[in-house]
């Protein structure tokens, strides 16, 4: 997507440790979005139609001052561009297994620390299941299959839509039966959202399903920046 505006609306300017100054755009603190929630690509689109991305929390200190805007505007979630790598050319042994080793922010390129390491990142230590973050909780979950019949209930869950099987079969036919629910439901945790003491667990992050609706911090891209300068030179940004 193109940059098209690389002067539009911008709402702090926060310059960190490294010296590193980028201006940011909070959804919730435009009058134009104020009421708008989008999903986690539609959040990083109209971020780069500005020559910004959805924000990279690339040091602690970023992700306080990130926090307590949250915090001072009173939002429940935002989109940040952390992604996990479980995508086509995400195969390469350093990032499996890809809850662990997978997670990288996609507005800067840069990767997100282990999740294993919990003094790397801000995952929360609880989640709806009462699991430490990232715990790809909406994604079918690996279920025993003990005697000739069992009800599974639910298989999966997705926006109301609910699966239940009645099934002999094999355990792998059964996880081709959760491969083809999470395909068609599309419900993998890929997508690292800021929650605001949602499981009364202070401000942190959480991996969410990329479909859900929030709003979305925006931050300069220097990529696409440093792209609308070399074709008009001169010019200040």
């Amino acid at each position: 997507m193109s940059c098209v505006n690389a002067t539009g609306v911008r709402h702090a300017t926060y310059r960190d440790a490294r010296g590193v100054a980028h201006t940011y755009f909070f959804s919730w603190e435009h009058a134009a979005t104020r009421s708008i929630e989008v999903d986690w690509l539609d959040a990083r689109n109209i971020c780069r139609r500005h020559c910004m991305d959805a924000v990279s929390l690339e040091t602690p200190q970023e992700n306080e001052f990130i926090k307590q805007r949250i915090s001072r505007g009173n939002v429940r979630y935002i989109w940040t561009s952390g992604r996990k790598c479980n995508f086509n050319g995400c195969d390469r042994p350093d990032l499996q297994p890809s809850n662990v080793n997978g997670w990288f922010w996609s507005g800067s390129g840069a990767k997100i620390g282990p999740t294993s390491q919990r003094n790397t990142g801000d995952w929360s230590a609880t989640g709806g299941f009462g699991q430490a973050q990232p715990d790809n909780r909406e994604a079918p979950q690996s279920l025993p299959i003990s005697g000739k019949v069992q009800l599974i209930s639910p298989l999966y869950t997705n926006m109301g839509i609910r699966i239940y099987i009645y099934t002999s079969t094999s355990q792998a036919k059964l996880g081709g039966i959760r491969n083809l629910a999470q395909e068609i439901l599309g419900n993998d945790e890929s997508c690292l959202s800021i929650l605001n003491n949602f499981y009364n667990d202070g401000v942190k992050w959480h991996d969410v399903a990329c479909h859900h609706l929030k709003p979305f911090v925006c931050e300069d891209s220097d990529e696409l920046l440093n792209f609308v300068r070399s074709r008009n030179p001169g010019i200040r940004l």
